[in-house]
């Protein structure tokens, strides 16, 4: 069996992605795995979707809609500006693909209830790059809590930050505009803390209260040379309470220099509780009230999916692999092989329930019962 793939966008997370399809191919050692073929690239920019097609080993690139959606592809992955998400993901189905997109979903929560009412009417299945929840740490926290290892759930924090937008000379970019993002550092990282609130304790958030600072207001456009407005924010704070009434947090922030990629997670329970972080996807720490000792527990991405030949046992280094086991999964169920856990569309849908009661609630000061 072969899946014919495209892409659209040749940014940061399409490079992800189009190394996943590429890794895939030779990571799995499961011999009814389908055969992996890069048809074609969609991006705006001819000289770039070029050098990135070419890189990667696509079959043809475009910067034309017309040419990109032919009918012939199986898969289409929408790595591209988050207000272009719902457009593309519905193009997609309608050409007969399934689609993996980008987090955050869409910029709103109508637009995310559209792509997967048509996706239920089209009979097309799509996936969402939520890939925290895949990475070993999270799926060994999530186990313990499923075992009760923890006890009953008391707390939830967490916080994940970068430097990406910290200084004042940075240049102005598309998740720096409220209709192009849709949000600011929430939408683009904090995002990925609240989907591991709810997927690792298996509890629903039922209140959030957000706070947003938009710190460096303005910002020289690259292209016009102009100053323009920044109207995302650049730290966000989120309280919320579980349906038992357990409280949690989540900071998110790009305004973190010597912090390039940190995520760390926490979650307390009556027995004991559990931290990770993202530099350290491979690990957990473990306190338990009756040792009175905290245990750290190791377990690599092979560990965790004894599918993939690569990496080498031990070779812990890169949480981008779990863009792989993404794709890996994806393609389990679009090929019909199995149902191997993927975050889904009706996984975004709640993602993005989040996300507006978080702005709702920023924007009016006041609490949001989230939708449950």
């Amino acid at each position: 069996m072969k899946i014919r793939v495209g892409i659209i966008g040749s940014g940061w997370s399409a490079n992800a992605l189009a190394w996943a399809f590429n890794a895939v191919r030779f990571s799995v050692r499961e011999e009814k795995f389908p055969k992996i073929e890069l048809v074609r690239a969609m991006s705006r920019t001819a000289r770039k979707v070029e050098a990135f097609a070419r890189e990667y080993g696509f079959k043809e690139w475009t910067t034309s809609e017309t040419d990109f959606f032919k009918g012939d592809l199986d898969l289409i992955a929408i790595s591209t500006p988050n207000n272009t998400h719902a457009l593309y993901s519905i193009k997609a189905m309608e050409s007969g693909a399934d689609i993996i997109i980008e987090k955050p979903f869409t910029v709103s929560l109508s637009e995310a209830k559209d792509v997967v009412s048509r996706a239920e009417k089209l009979g097309r299945k799509g996936a969402i790059c939520l890939v925290s929840r895949l990475i070993p740490a999270s799926v060994i926290a999530r186990d313990m809590i499923s075992r009760g290892e923890l006890g009953e759930i008391r707390e939830f924090r967490a916080v994940i930050a970068h430097a990406k937008h910290a200084y004042e000379d940075t240049p102005f970019e598309w998740r720096m505009s409220k209709q192009v993002a849709g949000g600011g550092v929430f939408a683009d990282l904090g995002v990925h803390a609240l989907d591991l609130a709810e997927s690792i304790t298996s509890r629903r958030i039922k209140r959030i209260l957000g706070r947003t600072y938009t710190v460096i207001v303005e910002r020289k456009d690259p292209v016009t040379r102009q100053i323009v407005k920044v109207d995302t924010e650049d730290v966000g704070f989120a309280l919320f309470e579980y349906e038992n009434g357990a409280p949690g947090m989540v900071e998110a922030s790009k305004l973190s220099p010597g912090f390039e990629e940190q995520m760390r997670v926490e979650i307390h329970g009556s027995r004991g509780g559990v931290r990770f972080t993202l530099t350290e996807p491979h690990t957990v720490y473990l306190f338990k009230r009756e040792t009175q000792r905290i245990e750290k527990i190791v377990k690599g991405f092979e560990e965790i999916y004894p599918w993939l030949n690569w990496p080498a046992p031990k070779s812990f280094e890169g949480w981008v692999y779990s863009y792989l086991v993404l794709v890996k999964n994806f393609v389990d169920n679009i090929a019909g092989l199995n149902e191997s856990p993927y975050p889904n569309l009706k996984d975004g849908l709640r993602s993005q329930e989040l996300l507006s009661s978080f702005y709702e609630s920023a924007a009016s000061g006041k609490p949001i019962e989230a939708i449950l």
